[in-house]
């Protein structure tokens, strides 16, 4: 009787844990996921981090022409390939809510570095709008 009950409660308990849900990704964790993949130039991990629908937009609400997966992966992969030493570093970073916002300077495009700020919108663990400042 005692076997057949704690195999009950072992099978009850392997159950529960392959039921759980997975852990959320918090906003700042999936931003640093998507700078971690950026950095490795990881075309597949990168694009993981982005929604289907992204879009990328100005400050003054305009969404640029590029938007989606597949323009996404299209335009990364041309820059990782055109840039092999691209790197961004954060200079800055703030997170509140679903949103985070990163001053960011990249190098390897250039003889000088270029530093943007980024604005992410995140939902259900990914990235589903950003907006770029330049300067």
């Amino acid at each position: 009787m005692i076997p057949r009950l704690i195999r009950s409660i072992t099978l009850a308990a392997a159950l529960a844990v392959q039921a759980a849900p997975p852990a959320a990704i918090t906003p700042e964790a999936l931003i640093q996921k998507q700078v971690d993949a950026y950095n490795a130039h990881d075309l597949e991990a990168f694009v993981a981090c982005y929604g289907e629908a992204i879009e990328f937009r100005t400050m003054d609400g305009k969404v640029g022409p590029e938007k989606g997966l597949v323009s996404l992966r299209k335009g990364y992969a041309d820059l990782f390939r055109r840039f092999p030493d691209l790197k961004v570093k954060i200079l800055k970073r703030i997170s509140q809510g679903a949103f985070v916002i990163d001053q960011e300077q990249a190098e390897g495009m250039g003889p000088n570095p270029v530093t943007v700020t980024a604005i992410y919108e995140t939902a259900q663990g990914k990235i589903i709008r950003v907006w770029f400042i330049d300067g």
